[in-house]
């Protein structure tokens, strides 16, 4: 047995598997959920008028929600078309849909054929509104709607790089060991 060997490849062993077991490496997964809210629908919107539907939406607590709201406005026809597209919660309708400043919409916007990504913050009734004041045709509006919930997960790993070379260190250290114990003790004075 060599002991200088044994002493060394067992430091070796040691340092490899405290280097592998304390060195932690960070992986960040997205986590996503969907959820319809509105099922694929036509609302009718005569001309000169507005037009409101209530949906309700219940958030996905910590995580970060949004409203992923797809639209396309055709005329009674079928061709393409547009719409003032408005989006308030319960208790704006007044100050988003009829009054001139519209300070309480979410989203005031002219539509057609649109994908809209609104963040929500609070669990309440929401209102899809239509604004055909400005035009002399009625339409139709094809709406779906889909609350995604996100967040990122944190997983605590050993597969880094340090983490293998300190497997690697552990390995020698094992073989260096083990070649200590067993190699024989050549004595000068025989």
């Amino acid at each position: 047995m060599k002991f200088g060997l044994v002493v060394g490849g067992a430091f070796l062993l040691v340092a490899g598997l405290l280097a592998y077991s304390m060195i932690p490496n960070f992986h960040t997964v997205p986590l996503q959920s969907a959820q319809m809210v509105v099922n694929p629908r036509s609302i009718p919107v005569s001309s000169a008028s507005l037009t409101e539907t209530p949906e309700n939406v219940t958030l996905v607590p910590g995580r970060e929600n949004e409203l992923l709201v797809n639209l396309t406005v055709s005329t009674q026809l079928g061709l393409l078309s547009s719409i003032q597209f408005k989006f308030f919660p319960e208790g704006a309708f007044q100050s988003c849909m009829l009054n001139a400043e519209q300070r309480g919409c979410l989203v005031n916007q002219t539509v057609s054929n649109s994908s809209i990504r609104i963040p929500l913050n609070a669990s309440t009734t929401y209102y899809l509104g239509f604004d055909n004041r400005a035009s002399s045709s009625s339409k139709q509006v094809l709406v779906s709607a889909t609350l995604v919930a996100s967040s990122v997960s944190t997983l605590v790993a050993r597969d880094g790089g340090l983490n293998f070379a300190g497997l690697g260190m552990g390995l020698i250290g094992l073989l260096v060991t083990l070649y200590g114990v067993f190699a024989k003790t050549v004595i000068p004075w025989e």
